[in-house]
């Protein structure tokens, strides 16, 4: 590389705020390892994060809402251990803690770059060649041929961008919805079971929805939960 001019190179970026950096944050703050049961445990606070975000770009909210979504799984398994995933499901878990645990990795590569930074070394110009015309002095054997097809070979490895068809996305049941319903559900007879709650539910996600809002609902002191056995059906017992 030439440089035409003695002068310093400074790089200025603001503060990267994607998901998976949120998301790094929440678990090194509270000291958890990445795992599923880490994962479980922020994802309310998580989730808050993504409530509050302002006007955003579109894509970039879409970024955050696929995390979320994930965490929402790990969560519902973390909450109904006997919840069984497709393969399609479990290799979404398995992703997003490889995809987090290597921004981990790569985030502490960065913190040792910067501490190299601040640590006074630095790159010196060849000040003899300041103000020289730049030389294109290509290797003997280089051909416009093999640029080419260097070129046409990086260009083949960039990830392509991928448009979700529109037939693709579904209608997401807010939990806010679902606890609307209940309460409703709950106004004309004071106790119900969940079997009926959820009867007609054409999605998996609908009944952890369900699921999520009747917790929240007791933890509200709205209603109280009964369940004489394991697995046998919950009874919700709106509180007078």
């Amino acid at each position: 590389m030439t440089f035409f001019k003695n002068v310093p190179y400074f790089i200025k970026q603001e503060k990267f705020e994607g998901p998976l950096e949120v998301l790094l944050d929440l678990i090194e703050k509270e000291k958890l390892s990445i795992t599923e049961v880490s994962l479980a445990r922020v994802t309310d606070e998580y989730l808050a994060y993504v409530k509050g975000l302002g006007a955003i770009d579109p894509v970039e909210l879409g970024e955050f809402l696929v995390v979320a979504a994930q965490l929402m799984l790990i969560k519902s398994r973390a909450l109904l251990p006997s919840l069984a995933l497709d393969e399609e499901e479990q290799g979404s878990i398995e992703e997003l803690e490889q995809r987090l645990a290597e921004y981990q990795r790569m985030r502490g590569f960065a913190r040792e770059l910067k501490k190299l930074a601040e640590g006074g070394r630095h790159i010196f110009t060849r000040e003899s060649f300041a103000g020289m015309e730049p030389v294109f002095y290509p290797p003997p054997r280089m051909a416009a041929d093999i640029l080419r097809q260097a070129f046409a070979s990086f260009l083949a490895s960039l990830p392509k961008l991928e448009k979700l068809a529109e037939e693709k996305i579904k209608k997401i049941i807010s939990l806010e919805e679902k606890i609307s319903h209940i309460r409703l559900f709950l106004s004309e007879t004071v106790e119900r079971a969940f079997s009926e709650l959820v009867k007609g539910a054409k999605e998996k996600v609908e009944v952890i929805v369900s699921f999520l809002a009747i917790l929240e609902l007791a933890k509200q002191k709205f209603l109280d939960l009964d369940q004489k056995k394991l697995f046998a059906d919950i009874k919700i017992r709106k509180i007078s």
